[in-house]
């Protein structure tokens, strides 16, 4: 991409989706960019029965014990 931005925005968690939202009207240029892949509300991890483990391998806060390859 050779277009100039006005706004980058990394990662589309609740604080970027917010701020790339509340910009959307705007006249800028914005790019929102993510790491992750989308994901089906049905595979949430509050869905499932190992949820409070899940916030320590797949889904921790950290990326680096995601172990989501690069």
């Amino acid at each position: 991409m050779t277009t100039p931005v006005d706004v980058l925005i990394i990662g589309a968690g609740a604080s970027g989706a917010v701020v790339a939202w509340s910009l959307a009207e705007t006249k800028m240029h914005i790019l929102c960019l993510e790491q992750g892949d989308w994901m089906k509300p049905s595979e949430y991890p509050s869905t499932a029965r190992d949820w409070e483990a899940r916030q320590f391998n797949d889904f921790h806060i950290s990326p680096n014990r995601r172990n989501r390859s690069v």
